[in-house]
């Protein structure tokens, strides 16, 4: 009986502990249904629906988390067009309407398209939406000063901006992607992107025409005021057809683009009024400027912006499709008609530069300018060979090299020394008189050591009958002029010291030096085989260090005459003979002609500056 009391008891304990939650449970079943809520938050509405959400009488009507879908009676929504249909949502009245789209998913897919057509908005705002069907804003109207702001969205389709009645006050779109593109077909006051990126979807352009060239965004055949696209990217991903940026045929009152990254630009008979300002704008492939205006006085793009020959200059097919013309193959070089349309862009630009005072740009584009030349110089001559253009050409080519065409004076110098230095290698395996370490001092240097190695006798006495050819005046003139004091003045005996001391120093004082450092007394045959170690070091040294000093004096020795026939083409009585002496004449041909040109590039750039 006790017993079956005790497991009633534990049985009732148990109960009791079990439906009391504890807190780690409690929290985790709040979480789940927190989790569960955030899930299930989204409510479904089709087109009917949501028309009728957007057309309630309310001031500021606010649509969050909608999951906007195709629903049985949105057929009445369905337009067909000639070889599509799109859903197009229309007002039921022209009062403005503030509308705000948070949270949002448009989930019509690719088939249905969705058009909100001739609505009017004082406020339209897109947060965090995602869209994953086309849409398109066509023939809206916006009164008051709020722009259409997109922030945080992402577009699987086209967003298209579409108006051929009223015109766009302000449009801005911030930090939002687009998988496919986004088109602006309406006078726009204000266009504002910033860190927007274009990635295109490689599934999606498959489906697109493969014979006409697409863009990732469009502005073109269109009249817009202030245009600023700043921190954009653009990624074609490898698509052939597909380019970044189109304003083509459009006219802008003013453009701004900072740190942007696309692969193709078109600027096709655009033209900015007012202001253009361009910086870190990085483009891979072409930039098309044909008939590119803008306004000379307040344009400002760096040239390394558009260098490194991504000109081009746009030519359309039948079929829409873009071939760009860069002079750059020989069938292109071929057609002269657009090889100058391309020079007359680069032209333009290059005169802008100048116009404003940016040497580095008018530098740049210039030699950008004169490498096309260059190469259509070499096309001419390889197919009609003419020895005019032969030197021409062989001219660019150099002046190339050397100086940049003229631009580069730092560069010239740099080239004038390479040559400097070649020619001095060549004169120090040839003889001078400048430093008498011609063939004869080396077999004196020779026999004199080799007399000492081998023979027993100190250093002193084989060099004993060594002479110093400028004893007699050295001594005369410490004696007659260094000691006299008062009866010299004192400024002569000033440079007078030097001089002397520097003759004691070649002629007595390191042979003295030598002569007391008899590091080998006695004959060499007469060593043992330790002593005959230590003197074969000792001589590795003496004849190692020797060739250092002949290497030091003969590469002063040839420079100073390298530079002396380069710059005045020798003086006197050249102290070389036989070839080096040839050598000399030339390199002072060399000297002059590449001195002429320095002093041009150099003038041409001081005068540029001054202007």
């Amino acid at each position: 009986m006790k017993k079956k009391l005790f497991q009633l008891l534990f049985i009732l304990l148990m109960g009791i502990f079990l439906s009391i939650p504890l807190p780690g449970w409690a929290q985790d079943e709040e979480e789940e249904e927190i989790i569960e809520e955030e899930v299930v938050a989204k409510q479904v509405v089709s087109l009917s629906e949501l028309a009728t959400l957007m057309q309630a009488d309310e001031s500021e009507i606010i649509l969050s988390d909608l999951e906007i879908v195709i629903g049985d009676r949105d057929t009445d929504f369905k337009v067909d067009k000639i070889f599509y249909s799109v859903y197009e949502i229309y007002p039921k009245e022209s009062r403005a309407k503030k509308i705000y789209f948070y949270n949002c998913v448009f989930n019509t897919g690719r088939e249905a398209p969705i058009v909100f057509n001739g609505w009017t908005f004082s406020k339209l705002n897109l947060l965090t939406c995602e869209v994953n069907s086309p849409l398109t804003f066509e023939n809206i109207k916006t009164v008051g000063n709020y722009p259409i702001h997109i922030e945080n969205c992402s577009f699987a389709h086209t967003l298209e901006f579409k108006n051929e009645i009223f015109e766009l006050n302000k449009l801005q779109i911030v930090n939002s992607v687009f998988r496919k593109n986004l088109i602006v077909s309406s006078t726009t006051n204000q266009l504002f992107l910033d860190h927007c990126h274009f990635d295109a979807d490689i599934i999606q352009y498959k489906k697109e025409d493969e014979e006409m060239t697409h863009f990732q965004m469009s502005l073109n055949y269109r009249q817009f005021g202030n245009v600023e696209i700043n921190n954009c990217s653009f990624n074609n991903n490898g698509i052939s057809n597909l380019f970044s940026l189109d304003f083509s045929n459009s006219n802008i009152e003013s453009l701004r683009m900072f740190n942007d990254s696309l692969q193709s630009f078109d600027l096709s008979w655009a033209t900015v009024e007012k202001s253009l300002l361009i910086d870190s704008l990085f483009v891979s492939d072409y930039i098309g400027i044909l008939n590119f205006d803008f306004p000379e006085k307040n344009t400002n793009i760096p040239w390394y912006n558009f260098g490194g020959e991504k000109l081009a200059v746009f030519y359309t097919e039948k079929s829409d499709l873009i071939i760009p013309y860069q002079a750059k193959t020989n069938k292109q070089l071929s057609v002269t008609l657009d090889y100058n349309d391309l020079i007359s862009a680069y032209t333009k630009f290059n005169t802008l530069y100048h116009d404003r005072g940016d040497i580095t740009s008018a530098n740049a584009s210039y030699v950008e300018i004169k490498t096309i030349e260059t190469r259509r110089q070499a096309y001419i001559q390889e197919i009609n060979p003419s020895r005019n253009n032969f030197i021409n050409h062989k001219l660019n080519v150099f002046l190339s090299s050397f100086s940049d065409y003229a631009t580069n004076p730092g560069k010239s110098l740099i080239q004038s020394l390479k040559i400097l230095l070649g020619f001095t290698l060549l004169y120090m395996l040839s003889f001078s008189d400048w430093d008498g370490l011609n063939y004869n001092y080396y077999l004196l240097q020779y026999r004199l050591f080799a007399k000492y190695i081998i023979k027993d006798k100190s250093v002193a006495a084989i060099y004993k009958h060594t002479v110093n050819p400028h004893q007699d005046l050295m001594q005369t003139i410490n004696e007659k002029y260094l000691k006299k004091g008062k009866d010299i003045p004192r400024s002569l005996r000033f440079f007078g010291r030097p001089l002397h001391f520097l003759g004691m120093l070649r002629f007595e004082m390191v042979p003295n030096l030598i002569r007391l450092y008899n590091f080998q007394p006695h004959a060499w045959k007469s060593l043992n085989t330790g002593q005959k170690f230590y003197s074969g070091i000792i001589i590795t040294l003496i004849v190692l260090s020797f060739f250092i000093y002949v290497f030091v004096v003969k590469f002063i020795n040839a420079f100073i005459l390298s530079l002396n026939s380069f710059v005045v083409i020798g003086f006197g009585m050249l102290p070389e003979r036989g070839l080096a002496m040839y050598l000399s004449i030339i390199e002072g041909i060399i000297g002059w002609f590449l001195l002429t040109i320095f002093t041009i590039t150099l003038l041409s750039q001081v005068l540029q500056g001054a202007g």
